[in-house]
């Protein structure tokens, strides 16, 4: 079972938020009923100022009705003995009426001041029959009793106390069912949030007691492969080692100690250098480690090729494969030796072998080359046609065994090492122009037309031009065998960023999917019949792509628009840094745009500005803009009369790329003497070429210094 850390980060991230949310749910759970209390409160509150108003209502009509009594009850005896529950409702009716108005209640304000008015028209009714009696008007106070006024105010002051209380028991009533749904509300949300802490409860113990399984499940996993890495690490036929941070052995497996000789007793502890026939420094050994990264998709962190010393004192050749791991407080080292004695036997054989061999057969099949086309040129006097076709095939093969050993030396001769190249700076169109040359009779042979594209500026890599030379031929002979008689190959060259692209393009049958991964391969064929038809060692391409890495660039391939292949070379320009980690000498110099629709002007100046400056040719103002666009220009000079152009057209966009840059004129206008924004004017007629690279030089060097 495959470990994925995303899903246990997952899951753990899970675990957490469910237990995230059990304090959230009883704090829930808590301010529900939190605020059901304050709601119970409330309504308590209410109920009671709810009682303590209607109570007092009744007082209220109680007292009015003492009064009536009261009063009635004087008017009948004229005894003042009954006028004592009329005193005592005169003394409560104030009190009782503002402790309702204390309330502060806006809705019941209105009646309310009914309320006191009617209350003030009976009490002041009653007042005056307590004064018609005293003053012995009984009669007229009877009368006054007897129209009933009296008895509508205290139906009014009635109806007013029962509306009052039918709204408090009404707002009551009201605040009741609001709390009663309230209630249910929170017996519907506590009973919901119980359920859902039970269900994240049981989750975080299933959350639980799977992690737990899995934890146990990993690990069983991690004892297993611990046991299988031991096996590993125990069987491997390689000497594996664990060093620290200095290069001192912490762990071995037994190899080790079959390979060198020394009991792990012995080598426990002691610094790897013991292993190596070259006494190494402390400083050059921590250095070594230094530069040793981790183990990646290509391998181990770096290999290298060592003499190891056996217990006995003998010396073999190893190969040590370490990488950088981290340890708990510092780093350590893996090593892996392996034993490459043997290997390393086998290839100098095989090397001696080649090479005897190989230049054993030369001797003689030079001989044999040399007197067979003698023979096909008359030497020995005219042959018959049927001696000189067998004389031809014998040459044409002795020639194909020549190209062969040839061959097989250069590649050896690559991979060893032992091949010199000799860099230089150097031009790339001439070298296409000599492949070209070169190979143009082995292309009619074939039926195949040879064309080539250059731009119009020279391109110069830094390479040997012989084994460059050697590339390209591959390359073309390569191209010219599979393409169909009539055909045409084409050899382009580009820019390519910082590197010279040449394309080779032809119209064959392209590449078979099965034989791309080994096309660069030594003896390497896509079809060995055909290949055989064709001609061919089969090491052409391998010995390509060996002499372009050695320029510090590649070869490549790509399949034609239309049916083909296009073999690219690419290898660094001159302003790129070279193979052997100097820099070009040109990058110092100054870069001269030179615009021209004359290809022998534009070579003379750019011959004569040679080791002083890198010019840059282009045929119309389109191609300089090109060139602007890709180089960074120092300097320009211009052709008025191009084509189909003025050249001074060119001189805003100049001045856009660079405002201090000098522009020149070399033209043939004998009439030009000065021009908008022009540095010099130099007639083609009147001043030579010399003159035009000091003069041009001159201007640079000034604009230099004032910058």
């Amino acid at each position: 079972m495959k470990f994925r850390p995303s899903k246990v980060w997952l899951r753990r991230g899970a675990t957490i938020a469910t237990l995230a949310l059990v304090p959230l749910i009883l704090v829930g759970v808590f301010l529900a009923m939190h605020a059901e209390f304050r709601a119970v409160a409330q309504l308590r509150d209410v109920s009671e100022r709810t009682d303590a108003k209607r109570d007092l209502f009744a007082d209220i009509l109680i007292a009015h009705a003492d009064v009536e009594t009261g009063v009635r009850g004087f008017i009948i005896t004229a005894d003042d003995r009954y006028l004592e529950p009329y005193n005592i409702a005169l003394l409560r009716r104030e009190s009782l009426f503002s402790a309702i108005e204390d309330q502060g209640e806006p809705e019941i304000h209105a009646a309310l001041a009914r309320l006191r008015k009617l209350s003030d028209a009976k009490l002041a009714n009653a007042a005056l029959n307590v004064s018609d009696v005293r003053a012995g008007r009984i009669r007229q106070a009877r009368e006054r009793v007897a129209t009933g006024n009296g008895k509508a105010l205290m139906d009014e002051i009635r109806r007013e106390l029962a509306d009052l209380d039918a709204h408090e028991a009404a707002k009551l009533a009201q605040l009741t069912e609001r709390s009663s749904a309230s209630r249910a509300m929170l017996e519907r949300s506590v009973t919901a949030m119980l359920i859902g802490l039970a269900l994240l409860l049981a989750m975080v113990t299933m959350i639980v007691n799977r992690s737990f399984r899995m934890r146990s499940e990993a690990m069983d996993r991690a004892e297993r492969l611990s046991d299988r890495q031991k096996a590993l690490f125990a069987g491997t036929v390689d000497g594996v080692m664990l060093l620290d941070g200095r290069g001192r052995i912490l762990r071995m497996n037994p190899s080790v100690s079959r390979i060198f000789g020394y009991s792990e007793e012995e080598l426990l502890g002691q610094h790897n250098m013991v292993l190596l026939e070259t006494p190494y420094s402390m400083e050059q050994s921590m250095a070594w480690l230094q530069s040793v990264g981790v183990a990646g998709k290509h391998g181990a962190g770096r290999r290298q090729e060592f003499t190891g010393k056996r217990s006995d004192g003998t010396t073999f050749d190893t190969e040590v494969a370490i990488s950088m791991i981290h340890g708990e407080t510092e780093k350590n080292y893996v090593a892996a030796i392996r034993d490459i004695s043997d290997r390393k036997r086998a290839e100098r054989m095989k090397t001696e072998f080649v090479s005897t061999v190989s230049h054993e057969l030369r001797t003689p099949l030079t001989s044999i080359g040399g007197s067979l086309g003698l023979l096909e040129g008359g030497a020995a006097g005219p042959l018959e046609e049927k001696a000189k076709r067998l004389v031809e095939i014998a040459k044409s093969n002795c020639d194909r065994l020549i190209r062969l050993i040839n061959d097989i030396l250069d590649i050896e001769k690559i991979e060893s090492g032992k091949m010199e190249f000799d860099l230089r700076r150097m031009q790339v169109g001439p070298l296409i122009g000599r492949t070209v040359s070169s190979m143009n009779g082995f292309a009619d042979q074939h039926g195949v037309t040879l064309t080539t594209v250059l731009p119009p500026w020279p391109q110069c890599v830094v390479g040997d031009p012989d084994k460059l030379e050697q590339l390209l031929t591959n390359l073309v002979s390569n191209a010219v065998k599979h393409t169909p008689k009539g055909g045409e190959v084409e050899i382009f060259s580009t820019h390519d960023g910082g590197h010279v692209r040449i394309e080779v393009r032809d119209r064959g049958q392209g590449i078979p999917t099965e034989f791309r991964s080994r096309i660069f391969g030594k003896f390497a064929m896509a079809d060995a019949s055909d290949s055989r038809l064709k001609g061919g060692t089969g090491l052409g391409l391998a010995i390509a792509r060996e002499i372009a890495r050695r320029h510090g660039g590649d070869v490549g391939f790509d399949d034609r628009q239309g049916g083909g292949t296009v073999f690219h070379v690419d290898i660094p320009s001159v302003s790129a840094e070279r193979t052997d980690g100097r820099t070009d000498l040109d990058q110092d110099l100054p870069s001269v745009l030179h615009i021209d629709d004359d290809d022998d002007t534009l070579a003379v100046v750019a011959s004569a500005f040679e080791g002083k400056a890198h010019v840059m040719t282009a045929h119309t103002l389109a191609e300089a803009r090109e060139v602007l666009n890709k180089s960074d220009v120092a300097a320009a000079i211009l052709d008025i009369g191009l084509a189909y152009e003025n050249g001074l057209d060119m001189i805003a966009e100049l001045r856009k790329h660079r405002e201090a840059m000098p522009i020149l004129t070399f033209t043939a206008y004998d009439d030009m003497r000065t021009a908008e924004g022009v540095d010099r004017v130099l007639i083609k007629s009147r001043t030579s070429v010399s003159d035009l690279v000091d003069t041009t030089l001159l201007l640079v060097g000034e604009r230099r210094r004032a910058a």
